[in-house]
C-alpha cells in the first residue's frame, strides 16, 4: 500500500513539473520583442551605425563620427545644449 502512494505521488509531482515547463515554454514563446529602430528612421542612428564599422584609429580623425556620439551621449544624459556650453 506504502508503495503505490509513492508511486502516485512521484507520478503526481512530474506531471507537475512538466506542466510548469510546458507553460513556461508557452509563456517565453508569447513573448514579442519591440523591433530594433532602423537606421532610416533617424539620420544620427544612421551615422552611428557607420561609426561603429570604424577602426579606433579612424576614429580619431572623424569629426563627424565624434560629433554624433557627443550628440548621442547629450539625448542619453537628457542635457540640454546649455548644459555642455558650461562645462
Amino acid at each position: 500500500m506504502r508503495r503505490s502512494l509513492d508511486q502516485i505521488l512521484r507520478l503526481i509531482a512530474f506531471g507537475l513539473g512538466a506542466l510548469a515547463t510546458l507553460f513556461a515554454a508557452a509563456e517565453l514563446a508569447n513573448t514579442v520583442t519591440p523591433p530594433a529602430p532602423s537606421a532610416g528612421d533617424n539620420p544620427l542612428q544612421a551615422e552611428l551605425a557607420r561609426c561603429r564599422s570604424t577602426t579606433p584609429e579612424d576614429l580619431d580623425t572623424d569629426t563627424a563620427c565624434r560629433a554624433a556620439w557627443a550628440e548621442h551621449r547629450r539625448r542619453f544624459l537628457g542635457l540640454s545644449s546649455e548644459n555642455l556650453e558650461k562645462e
